[in-house]
């Protein structure tokens, strides 16, 4: 485990680096890393595989990942399967991590706001019969503001600040041509930071949640048939995860830690140290 954690931290710290793959730069290291990575899940991958015939039942993603086949009938690869898997730790380990930091910054920063988190978390925790019950399906329906909280915190941070797509055509744009077969990165925080559709938009309010965004303005996780297909897993864990630290703990800031880091991902200075107390 700690080989792969290790690797992986190597792998994301060239996530943003440029591709110049010189040995000592973190391009070079970040691949050098991705290859590690690989070689580690490819063990899993086919230690599984092996296990998986003479298993009937699909217990986990991996083995959902190898019972998959093609249009054409072909089971996935031990490459495809490694790739899909190094995927998904990349999208998301760190994705959702950086938006609950800035929940929890955004928070502690509204007093009022957190004062009204609380409550909607106490009255379900008042309807369970026991304090041990767990949280359900229907309870997580009933966080109407957590949701907002959720969706503003996405607008304004913005962690995932683009993404990849190509031009499937010339398309002009302010008197420039976008070639076809070009990529292009739409910057979404530029989208969730407009005057045009979020007025004062350097304001964290997650009431404006309370009506449904404009088609295609509010993009945190991507738009079309390419969107994440981890969204709603995303959203499910962050609702989850807010539900106990709100009824279990207290948390405070430390001030002197004001900055931002945009690498890989948007996240507070340092990470958001914080002093955690229970209730």
């Amino acid at each position: 485990m700690n080989e792969l954690n290790e690797a992986y931290l190597s792998l994301e710290n060239g996530y943003n680096s440029l591709a110049i793959n010189i040995p000592g730069t973190k391009f070079n290291n970040a691949m050098k890393a991705r290859r590690r990575l690989s070689k580690i899940v490819e063990k899993v991958v086919q230690s599984r595989r092996a296990k998986s015939q003479h298993r009937s039942d699909d217990s986990n993603f991996l083995d959902v990942l190898l019972a998959s086949k093609e249009e054409s009938g072909q089971q996935l690869s031990h490459e495809q399967v490694v790739d899909n898997i190094i995927g998904i730790i990349f999208a998301s380990r760190d994705t959702t991590a950086s938006v609950l930091t800035w929940i929890i910054k955004f928070l502690k920063s509204s007093p009022v706001l957190l004062e009204s988190v609380t409550a909607e978390h106490e009255s379900i925790t008042l309807k369970k019969a026991s304090s041990d019950d767990r949280l359900t399906w229907e309870d997580t329906k009933c966080m109407h503001l957590t949701t907002r909280v959720i969706q503003e915190t996405l607008r304004v941070a913005t962690v995932l600040s683009f993404t990849f797509r190509e031009a499937v055509e010339d398309v002009e744009y302010k008197g420039y041509i976008i070639p076809k077969g070009w990529k292009v990165l739409p910057l979404f925080r530029n989208i969730h930071h407009s005057p045009d559709y979020f007025p004062d938009p350097q304001k964290f309010d997650p009431s404006r949640f309370e009506a449904t965004p404009k088609a295609n303005t509010f993009l945190p996780f991507g738009n079309g048939v390419h969107s994440c297909p981890g969204s709603e897993l995303a959203k499910l864990e962050m609702l989850v995860f807010i539900h106990h630290l709100i009824t279990k703990f207290r948390w405070e800031l430390d001030e002197s830690k004001t900055g931002v880091q945009y690498s890989p991902f948007q996240i507070p200075q340092e990470g958001l140290p914080i002093r955690v107390d229970r209730k």
